[in-house]
Formats: structure tokens, sequence, C-alpha cells
């Protein structure tokens, strides 16, 4: 399979880089805060310039001496997005000249084959920009004057990067199904995500909250039919403060919206050992309103008994009853049940995609009426599917408005037993017949 080339933006903590990222983008979509460490994790997002499309990563602030706590696991992240970049892109801060932590990282790049840019950002003065200079000691070549907030020289330094990039096949398959991993905080997202790679792309730690952006990468599964692939969303923890927040819960509160919005599918985890909570509710609605698929996964499945399983399950199915999503239980930490995963959510996939011959729904629906025909001197006179992702149908009869609400739900739900409709907002109407 070809891909883009990579382009990675790299540096220490808070000299730019989410700036940048949001300039080159130009869209707002890395969260932005004056605190150091608000990127933790590596986001992929595509980007052009000059007709050359590219991967553009966007990373945590490097702290090459940290050996332990979080800053090391965010220098993780950013080292493993070296490896991965064909160019990368070293930003450093004009305000506070060369540091350590720059010298620090231009030796670590120096050990990577790929090439690499140097930028000092904050030099918002155009006619004066000598503070580059000083930044000849790091020895990574011409020193590139920007300044993000502005978008002063960023073309330039676009250029350069653009002229370094290996030349790639055009990208095959580009418009893949999206699968957005999404939940409260700390309930196991980045460590689930981390199993269906097969690599530590996303920061793990027992500190909630820790996943602040959203973080993709492509997954692939054998089943009867072929080989299915799927773009991975990882997503912030959604906390009950989230909506009344300010900074940066509050933009990683967009972030896990629009990863809802862009998926077909959204896992929902949740916490086998505290059961359906307010805040499952909380993403399961934003999921139903987003006209999205939903399946729910019971995570940590290794710390509790069958019975608590079975439990969980049917809270499931007895608070989540607008989409009736069906759950499989699984441990991200110790794999199991992991491998059921991808397929379970292609099932959900293809009720949301579900389109049923007009023939087929109209004789079904005949049969409903003929059990159980409406009141009120309703008669239903046609029926047929009028719109997918999720399924919609339309019941055709002499009186809609009288139609009660009782027996939409009936037709709904027996559509969803009939056709596997479990985790889809399945949406039934009336219309006049005449």
């Amino acid at each position: 399979m070809s891909r883009l080339p990579v382009v990675a933006v790299v540096g220490a903590p808070n000299v730019g880089k989410s700036s940048l990222i949001n300039r080159i983008l130009r869209r707002r979509d890395a969260v932005v805060s004056d605190q150091p460490g608000t990127t933790r994790d590596r986001s992929y997002n595509r980007a052009d310039w000059a007709g050359a499309e590219f991967d553009l990563v966007d990373t945590g602030g490097m702290v090459p001496r940290a050996k332990v706590g979080l800053e090391s696991l965010v220098t993780l992240q950013a080292r493993v997005a070296v490896e991965e970049a064909d160019v990368i892109l070293h930003l450093t801060d004009a305000r506070l000249g060369p540091t350590e932590a720059d010298a620090a990282i231009a030796r670590e790049l120096r050990r990577s084959p790929a090439k690499v840019v140097l930028a000092v950002n904050k030099l918002d003065n155009p006619a004066d920009d000598t503070e580059r200079h000083g930044f000849h000691s790091l020895g990574e070549g011409e020193p590139h004057a920007v300044s993000a907030i502005h978008g002063l020289g960023v073309g330039d330094l676009l250029d350069a990067v653009v002229a370094l990039l290996p030349e790639t096949p055009a990208e095959e398959d580009s418009d893949l199904p999206r699968l957005a991993i999404v939940g409260r905080p700390n309930v196991g997202k980045s460590t689930l995500l981390n199993r269906l790679l097969g690599a530590e792309r996303a920061v793990v730690s027992e500190v909630a909250g820790t996943t602040t952006d959203a973080v993709a990468g492509e997954v692939e599964f054998e089943t009867a039919g072929g080989r299915e692939r799927y773009l991975l969303l990882d997503t912030a923890g959604v906390s009950k403060t989230a909506r009344k927040a300010s900074g940066v819960p509050y933009y990683s509160s967009l972030r896990t919206s629009g990863a809802i919005r862009r998926s077909d599918v959204s896992l929902l985890l949740v916490d086998a050992v505290e059961g359906v909570v307010a805040g499952d509710l909380r993403v399961a609605r934003e999921i139903q309103e987003s006209g999205r698929a939903c399946g729910v996964l019971v995570n940590k499945r290794d710390l509790v008994s069958p019975d608590r399983l079975r439990e969980v399950a049917e809270g499931v199915a007895a608070r989540l009853t607008d989409l009736k999503p069906h759950s499989l239980p699984i441990s991200a930490l110790t794999g199991a049940g992991v491998e059921d995963v991808l397929p379970f959510a292609s099932r959900v996939r293809a009720a949301y995609r579900l389109r049923v011959p007009t023939h087929e729904i109209a004789e079904f629906v005949n049969a409903l009426v003929d059990r159980n025909a409406p009141p009120r001197g309703v008669k239903i006179r046609y029926a047929t599917q009028t719109g997918t992702t999720p399924p919609r149908f339309t019941l055709f009869a002499n009186r809609p408005d009288d139609l009660p609400d009782n027996y939409i739900r009936y037709v709904e739900n027996a559509l969803r037993e009939r056709y596997d409709l479990w985790g889809v907002a399945v949406g039934v109407k009336a219309r006049s017949s005449r």
C-alpha cells in the first residue's frame, strides 16, 4: 500500500508547534494553549503545499532528559514520530534563544536518517530576523524565520520542506471507513488503540485525561469476503465538566465530538467494574445525535466475574434504549477478546449502511400490520426504505398524524430485530398515502 510522505513537527514544549500546524492546515485543528504539554499524543493530518500532499504530524514537547512520568511518555511519542518521518521540522523559540533542550533535540535528530528543516518561531517583525542566526549553533543548517501566529515566513518554510519530500505514487484507498474509540476518561481507550494498532501510538497513563488530541492509524483484518480496512480515531475522554470548561478540556471535548461526527462507527468503552454510568449515557447520546452507529465494549473484563459481565450487558440494553447497541466484553490490558473488536465493528457498520429492497420492506411491514393492525382506523398502505447511514423507513398511511408513537416504536423494534439493526438509530416516520 502506498502512503503519503510524513512530515513530523518536533520541538521543546511550548515553542508553538500546534500553532504552526494550524497555520499550515489553515484551520484550528490542533489544541493550542499557553500551558506546556498541551499536545501529548502525536496526531496526523493531511496537508498540501504547492501541489504536494503529505501527512503532517503534530507531537508533544520533547524533553530528552525525562526518564519517567508523563514527560517521558510524551517524548517517546515524539521519538516514534521522528522514526516514521521522511522530513523533520524542528521548531524553536526565538524569544528564548537556543536552549539546552533545543541542543539535546538536535543531537537526537542527527541520528535520524530523515532530513531536518530548522525553523525559528515567534519572529513577528518581518524587518528584523537577526535573532534566528544564533540558532546556527544547533548544526541543522539554515534557520528559517517564521511567525506561526501571523503566518510570516511559513510559505518559504513549506517550500523548503516540500523540496525535501520523496516522490511517492498516488495514495490508494484514501476514503477508508472511520472507527472512533470513545468514552469517559481513563476507561482504556488508548490501551485498546495500541492493542489494535500493535504500536505504542497513543500515550497510556493512569492519569485521567492523558489523551488530548485525536490520534489516527490504519488497521485491517480478514473476513469471509476478503480483507477490511479501517481508520482508527482515538479521542480525549469526555468529562462531565467538559461542556462548561474552558481551555484544553473544552477544546478536547470539541475534538471528541469531531471524531464522533467523522466516524462511521463509534465504539463506546464502558468500565466493567463501574458499569454503565451517567457519563457513558452522555457519550451515547452524542453518538445518537450525530447519527452515527454505536457498539459498546465492556473493558476490564479480567477484573470482574462472568455474573458481573452479564449484569453490565443487561445495563447496556436497559439504559441505551434509543440505539440498542450490542456489547462485547474485552480486556484492553491483557488482550482478551480484542481479536473480536474489528469484526464486531464491521457488523455494526453493516447495519449502519443497510439497504433493503423496496418489495422486501413492503412485504415485511404488511406482515406486521396483519399480525397487529394500527389503532384508530389508521391503515398503512405501503412502506419503503428512504435512507441509509443510518437506515430510515417511511410508512405511508391514510391518517399518519393519528398513528401512535408506540406503534411507530413497534415497527422500529421489529425492523431492528429482523435486520440486526443494533447500535443504530433506526428512523421510522409516517406520511400521507394520498
